[in-house]
């Protein structure tokens, strides 16, 4: 090989090393702005924001919407029939709460007492509340863990650990979540709008307390996306950000099946408009339960006459609301969660 030859061969090897350097370092140019500002190549619906993570653009609905953020964003509180909601509780208006939702429990299961086997089953009815078209908001406690059941034959009581079997290889199978409904699901019932849910996920907080029943919340991931019409709406929620909920001077509305509190409940959807105490008249609510008045509130009835009040809150998990203003919009807010309260019936009984 002749010098010359050997001399463009070194020169076309400096020439290939130097492209191959610029596209690498462009390589290393464009990975780095695509992992440290991912929302240059992420598009998002009209409605939401796009926010940076490391190699991970998060498109968010924006305030007063509700949706993944990327092909829906839609918008919160909307209702089609006005409530009629008043300190008087009493049957709402069908659908005038469209973020309302009935969850039933069921479970059965075989358990030995003794030398003695028998089939046992629970079951729970719970509110909760359209957030976005696959989640439902809820109380914890309307997420079963265990039950106690009676045995007449010993005469003593039982606590029943709740896990999968034969009957329930599944536990998430054990939980229906109803939406459209103005009134329990059952047989010979006009269920005309009613759309039905099985349980992708659930996900109770971690600090949840079964005994105290401090953090008392949980999310439900739907199987199917429900679809928005007249008769189902997703609930507004309070910006983390906004100024102090839940305002004292305010009302707060419920709308439940009137199952807590120890009662059979209603067939129908009752609502009712209710007061915001300041914690201190509180206290005395399942004086056991210690309180953080940080993360819990009360409102209920508080009759300061002496007069037996027979109110009852609603369903455990369902939506405490409060109207607050949205884009320049007054609408009902998800302020809170009922958690727990006393017997319907009992003088002063708050929640």
């Amino acid at each position: 090989m002749t010098k010359v030859s050997k001399n463009v061969k070194k020169a076309l090897i400096g020439i290939f090393t130097s492209i191959f350097g610029v596209i690498l370092t462009l390589g290393i140019i464009a990975i780095g702005i695509t992992g440290s500002v991912p929302c240059l190549y992420t598009s998002c619906h009209d409605k939401a924001v796009c926010i940076n993570h490391p190699f991970k653009a998060e498109c968010s609905c924006m305030s007063g919407y509700a949706g993944n953020g990327k092909d829906h964003c839609d918008e919160c509180g909307l209702t089609f029939f006005d409530q009629n909601a008043s300190l008087q509780p009493g049957r709402a208006v069908p659908y005038s709460w469209p973020a309302t939702s009935l969850m039933q429990f069921s479970y059965t299961t075989f358990v030995t007492l003794g030398n003695f086997t028998t089939a046992v089953s629970t079951g729970l009815v719970c509110g909760g509340t359209l957030i976005n078209r696959k989640t439902i908001l809820t109380s914890a406690r309307c997420i079963r863990t265990n039950f106690n059941y009676y045995d007449a034959n010993q005469r003593q009581t039982f606590n029943i650990k709740i896990e999968p079997n034969k009957f329930y290889p599944d536990l998430r199978a054990s939980y229906q979540i109803f939406t459209g409904v103005d009134h329990y699901v059952y047989f010979n019932m006009d269920l005309k709008h009613v759309f039905h849910s099985g349980v992708e996920e659930i996900i109770r907080h971690e600090d949840f307390n079964e005994t105290t029943l401090e953090n008392d919340i949980a999310i439900i991931k739907l199987k199917q996306a429900i679809p928005l019409n007249n008769y189902i709406q997703v609930s507004c929620l309070p910006e983390s950000t906004s100024y102090e909920i839940p305002n004292l001077s305010k009302y707060g509305y419920l709308a439940g099946y009137s199952t807590s509190g120890g009662t059979g409940g209603s067939w129908y959807l009752q609502n009712v408009e209710v007061d915001i105490y300041n914690s201190s008249m509180c206290e005395n609510v399942a004086p056991n339960n210690p309180k953080n008045w940080n993360k819990q509130f009360c409102a209920g009835e508080y009759d300061l006459h002496g007069n037996s009040t027979g109110f009852c809150h609603g369903d455990y998990g369902s939506s405490l609301y409060t109207l607050e203003p949205i884009n320049g919009k007054s609408k009902f807010v998800t302020t809170g969660i009922l958690s727990y309260d006393v017997p319907c019936s009992t003088l002063h009984s708050p929640a």
